[in-house]
């Protein structure tokens, strides 16, 4: 159902040559990862481990993305930022996600600034713990935690996880559990973040591979997205009916 509607109103949209919505640098599909991921930069945002690293690399496999980690020597967390895409007001991102069951957290970032190594700083994240259970986070300044909303779900599923950017500095983080949209957290004004740096989340906690994550995207929020497609298919329909 979610789908169909989704398809519906994208329709009505280009029907009536609504094509570029305001979403930066990307109009609806940012990534199906059927190509490579050099658009993409890796920075590990907390390494917990003593000085040491562990040996993990991004990965596609069968059109989806992976991070695989061969050598784990402590905890790290990673952004993984599609080069220049950023986040407009009035706009969702949204990413597919299936939990593998490694440890630990997939999902997505948005950030004020850019990540830098062992710093977590002027950042929101919304992330799969496993197939049951998910969070939203992020950090003020590098010490000054946003506080964490979530865990188990009531409805053990979901299949996509979003983060809508309703005001220069208001966000909606959640998840799709087939045609529902959840929010798991609202944060309002509480760090200062213009979602230039836009992409993924993992937090790495043991050998294994965390995935997957696929069709990176970003629409208008849900009631954007509504009302045009409303208004796109009247067009249509009224088009239809003079010809």
């Amino acid at each position: 159902m979610k789908r169909l509607m989704r398809s519906m109103l994208a329709s009505g949209l280009l029907a009536i040559g609504v094509s570029n919505v305001s979403q930066g640098a990307g109009d609806g599909l940012v990534d199906d990862f059927s190509g490579d991921l050099s658009a993409y930069s890796s920075t590990v945002i907390l390494d917990a481990n003593g000085g040491g690293s562990n040996t993990s690399a991004w990965q596609i496999s069968n059109g989806q993305l992976q991070l695989a980690t061969t050598s784990y020597n402590g905890i790290e967390q990673y952004a993984f930022i599609y080069n220049s895409l950023t986040l407009d007001v009035g706009a969702e991102l949204q990413v597919d996600v299936v939990h593998s069951g490694a440890s630990q957290d997939i999902g997505l970032y948005v950030g004020g600034s850019s990540p830098n190594f062992n710093a977590r700083d002027s950042y929101l994240n919304v992330y799969a713990r496993n197939a049951t259970t998910v969070y939203s986070r992020g950090f003020v300044d590098g010490v000054g935690e946003v506080s964490l909303h979530g865990g188990a779900i009531s409805q053990p599923a979901f299949d996509t996880l979003f983060i809508m950017r309703g005001a220069p500095n208001s966000y909606e983080l959640g998840y799709y559990n087939g045609d529902t949209r959840v929010i798991v957290s609202d944060r309002n004004n509480i760090l200062d973040n213009n979602a230039l740096f836009v992409g993924l989340y993992s937090d790495v906690r043991a050998v294994g591979t965390l995935g997957s994550w696929d069709n990176l995207r970003i629409v208008p929020e849900p009631s954007t997205m509504i009302l045009a497609g409303i208004g796109g298919l009247a067009v249509v329909a009224l088009r239809r009916r003079r010809s």
